[in-house]
């Protein structure tokens, strides 16, 4: 019974998401560490490494699903510039690369969400 409910609730979930005709709402850039020790600061780097991802994956989703040709240009980000050891020098290092991409990225995917989300297709 329980397994039989659980099959029906995630095929009526893959029904609703798969009929979503809008786009993606953009979540909130992750918000900077009070302290500076290296637990919180490893612990930014991620959400903000997940930010980028997030915001890659909503460029590249859009681009796809409505095929503008003037649909702007926008880069990936380079993750071999990222430093490799765990260090908090290391990791405020890959947080300002993180946050450069970031700065040049939110403004491009902002403009792409304000175009695109009152779109139907």
């Amino acid at each position: 019974m329980n397994k039989k409910r659980l099959t029906i609730c995630l095929l009526f979930s893959f029904i609703l998401l798969s009929s979503c005709t809008s786009i993606a709402s953009l979540p909130q850039e992750p918000a900077t560490p009070v302290s500076n020790t290296l637990q919180s600061l490893s612990i930014y780097e991620a959400h903000l490494s997940s930010y980028v991802m997030y915001l890659q994956t909503f460029l590249v989703k859009t681009k796809e699903k409505f095929r503008d040709k003037d649909y702007p240009q926008f880069s990936f980000f380079d993750a071999t510039l990222l430093k490799k050891t765990h260090t908090i020098d290391a990791v405020k290092q890959n947080i300002e690369h993180l946050k450069h991409y970031i700065s040049i990225t939110k403004p491009i995917v902002n403009s792409i969400y304000k175009k695109y989300s009152k779109l139907k297709k």
